[in-house]
């Protein structure tokens, strides 16, 4: 039994850290400038269908800006025009939940007008194509992925 039992400790041993080199890769991805740019791109993906949802008079739920909050001061790397593009439409959508969730909290069902939602469509699909572009141009640029870190190597 001693044998069995030090054989599975050891493939514990192996999944445990087979498991423990993905969820620090997935860490330095996000934290990467291609792993910013993707996760705002993953917001702006997000939002739109949202706006589609309201368009169709679907449920609404609130926008997502916690990829911009986090890393709008750090994707300097970014074109200037697409960057104050990025920085108007999440300025936009944070009034915007700001309306919601005041609305919520007073019990109101009517609180996103179509118009305000018609205003964003557009911003959104063009920072969306606009990101999709600078990730395909950027895509095997090494300066933009997440640095690979071994213990082999220094």
């Amino acid at each position: 039994m001693g044998d069995l039992g030090s054989t599975i400790l050891i493939g514990v041993a192996m999944v445990l850290l087979l498991g423990l080199s993905v969820v620090l890769q997935g860490f330095r991805t996000k934290r990467s400038p291609m792993g910013k740019v993707v996760g705002i791109a993953s917001d702006v993906r997000h939002n739109e269908k949202l706006c589609n949802n309201i368009s169709e008079n679907r449920s609404i739920g609130r926008f997502k800006t916690a990829a911009w909050d986090k890393n709008k001061e750090s994707v300097d790397f970014l074109p200037v025009e697409l960057r104050t593009e990025l920085s108007d439409v999440f300025e936009s959508i944070t009034e915007l939940n700001v309306t919601i969730d005041t609305s919520r909290r007073l019990g109101s069902t009517g609180y996103v007008s179509a118009s305000d939602v018609e205003k964003l469509k557009a911003p959104l699909v063009s920072c969306k194509e606009k990101l999709q572009e600078w990730v395909y141009a950027n895509m095997n640029n090494p300066e933009y992925l997440p640095k690979k870190r071994s213990i082999f190597r220094r």
